[in-house]
Order: structure tokens, then C-alpha cells, then sequence
């Protein structure tokens, strides 16, 4: 039972996910030791301060950051016509396509060929779904090309609206 299990032979990451990870831990790192430099710079700077000074930085903090955000309450609610941008409709432009229902409906028919591919390939995907080795090609194909499974609804559609009419 302890050899029973099948061996997960992984295949080496394309160059381009390499790089990018690769990229993205320098930019990790170059951020990591700006971040330390900046500390030990404000800790050489601020070593001198006593008690008595951090309490009153941080009073003098508190109290410029909430006066500043009264004031933009008091501004937000008082006459702020200045401010206001202006509400004008929006304008057609003269030499711009003109849309219409009539022009834009689509002359082209579905042959029953056709239509039975779409039914076939649509088998083909959900039969891909039942075994393991099908999910990932399933997978596969919808991260490649997602919407598809949509547009072949659009295009069954179409197809059945045909016959309706």
C-alpha cells in the first residue's frame, strides 16, 4: 500500500512565471530595506526626545489632524458652490455612427451542420468534467478562452430563434 501512490512528476515553471516571481521578490526585498533604513533614520532622529516631548508631539498631532478635518467637515456642508462641478447633458457628436435596430441585426443563418458541431463540442466539454485528466483540459481550454461556453448559448440561441419566427 506505501508504493500504491502515483509519483507527482511537476514540470518546471515556465521562464516568464519565474522571472515575475522572481521580480516581485526584489521589489519585496528593495521595499523591506527602505522600510528599515527609514526606521533606524527616525529612531537616530527622535533618540533625544523625553517623555514629556512624545506627549506633546502627539498632542500637537492630534490636534492639527482633528482641527484640519473639522474645517473640511465645516467646508463639506457650508456653501461649496465654488467646488461643484457643473451638470450639462451630454452632447451627440455629428459625424459619429448612428446606431439602429434595423441596420445591426444580423443577416447571417446558422446551417444545421454548423449547429451540430456546437452541440457536439458542447458534449465534448461536459463529458470532459467526468475524469480527472478531462477537468484539467477542461480547465484548460476554459482559461484560455473563457466566454466561450457563453457565446455558444448566444449562437444556440440564435439558432433556435431562427425557427420561431
Amino acid at each position: 500500500m506505501l508504493f500504491s501512490f502515483k509519483r507527482n512528476n511537476k514540470k518546471a515553471p515556465d521562464k516568464a512565471d519565474y522571472f515575475q516571481g522572481n521580480l516581485l521578490r526584489q521589489f519585496e526585498e528593495a521595499n523591506l530595506r527602505v522600510q528599515h533604513k527609514c526606521a533606524h533614520w527616525m529612531e537616530r532622529k527622535t533618540a533625544h526626545l523625553s517623555r514629556k516631548s512624545w506627549i506633546l508631539i502627539l498632542i500637537c498631532f492630534t490636534v492639527l489632524t482633528s482641527g484640519y478635518s473639522i474645517y473640511l467637515m465645516i467646508g463639506s456642508f457650508s456653501d461649496t458652490a465654488i467646488n461643484v462641478e457643473p451638470i450639462t447633458t451630454i452632447a451627440k457628436t455629428t459625424n459619429g455612427r448612428q446606431f439602429s435596430a434595423e441596420k445591426d441585426k444580423i443577416n447571417v443563418s446558422i446551417s444545421t451542420a454548423e449547429f451540430e458541431k456546437i452541440v457536439r463540442f458542447r458534449r465534448y466539454m461536459e463529458r470532459l468534467g467526468h475524469s480527472a485528466t478531462g477537468k484539467k483540459v477542461q480547465d484548460s481550454i476554459m482559461r484560455y478562452h473563457h466566454g466561450l461556453l457563453d457565446s455558444l448559448t448566444i449562437v444556440e440561441k440564435y439558432y433556435h430563434s431562427q425557427f420561431k419566427k
